[in-house]
């Protein structure tokens, strides 16, 4: 989960089952991409395929992954932010 396009990846899916065409275009990812991360998704049990007709839908494998995926994601945003007062601060002191 510490792979920020993984985390987007689950993000996207909170909303419900989704194609990767779809998660491609909300995640801004190739399809290819996308299938990459949705395969080692599913290796690890955060994510399920399902086939519906001719489509294979991906969705959340459990509901308490969409916490791990929030706090991730807050972790991330919070080491982005030290990072950018650290380097304030750098630039400041020159």
């Amino acid at each position: 989960m510490g792979n920020s396009s993984r985390l987007r990846i689950v993000h996207a899916l909170r909303q419900g089952p989704q194609r990767v065409g779809d998660l491609a275009h909300e995640t801004e990812l190739t399809s290819s991409k996308v299938s990459q991360h949705l395969a080692i998704l599913r290796a690890r049990g955060v994510v399920v395929a399902q086939r519906q007709g001719g489509e294979v839908l991906y969705r959340i494998a459990n509901p308490k992954i969409a916490r791990v995926c929030d706090l991730m994601r807050e972790v991330l945003a919070d080491q982005a932010s030290e990072r950018s007062e650290l380097l304030q601060e750098l630039l400041a002191s020159q």
